[in-house]
């Protein structure tokens, strides 16, 4: 399992919504791993909006 650093590192942005929706923009390289976290983490109410870039590099490091 991946620490709370690494699943930070992916997320581009997140707002909380009306009605409990969680809106969640990844970066879009993110692994897999990070989207099944981010539903374990704020539940079925979970929004993915489109990603517009990719991780900077210098995240990476």
């Amino acid at each position: 399992m991946k620490d709370n650093r690494d699943f930070a590192d992916w997320v581009a942005s997140i707002e909380r919504g009306d009605c409990g929706f969680t809106y969640l923009r990844l970066y879009g390289n993110a692994p897999s791993w990070v989207r099944n976290e981010a539903v374990n983490r704020f539940g079925k109410g979970t929004v993915f909006l489109p990603p517009r870039q990719e991780r900077p590099p210098a995240a990476a490091a």
